[in-house]
């Protein structure tokens, strides 16, 4: 599932940008747009997060950790049981932003930054 449904479109992809790394994709859309869970797992956290603004992470079955970033708030709680598909939260603009996106991340099960396209891609998932 992809994480913003057809609304959004990538805007920034994973790679060095303005003397730093970007280590997510951007999926541009209007505030509000629904913000999907890429695959099922559980809510590992959901609240306020330095430059996110507003984050839910959210742990997959083999220790695959997906990251939403950019929110204003959350339908999720830390907890919860999420299906593939299930809306997490509205696409907001909080945070280090420069307009409203969905920051999408993935982290490995060992913790490391890893592209979100081609996670995404392995997953049957076109970004």
């Amino acid at each position: 599932m992809r994480p913003i449904g057809s609304a959004g479109v990538v805007s920034s992809g994973f790679a060095a940008r303005w003397g730093t790394f970007h280590w997510g994709l951007d999926f541009a859309a209007p505030l509000g747009t629904p913000i999907l869970a890429a695959a099922d797992g559980v809510v590992i956290d959901s609240g306020p997060a330095s430059g996110f603004g507003y984050w839910v992470r959210v742990r997959h079955d083999d220790g695959t950790i997906t990251v939403y970033g950019h929110m204003y708030s959350a339908y999720v709680s830390k907890g919860d049981r999420v299906k593939a598909g299930q809306q997490l939260a509205p696409v907001g603009n909080n945070g280090f932003s420069t307009g409203s996106h969905l920051h999408f991340e993935v982290w490995s099960a060992s913790g490391q930054k890893i592209n979100p396209q081609g996670w995404l891609e392995d997953h049957g998932i076109q970004p």
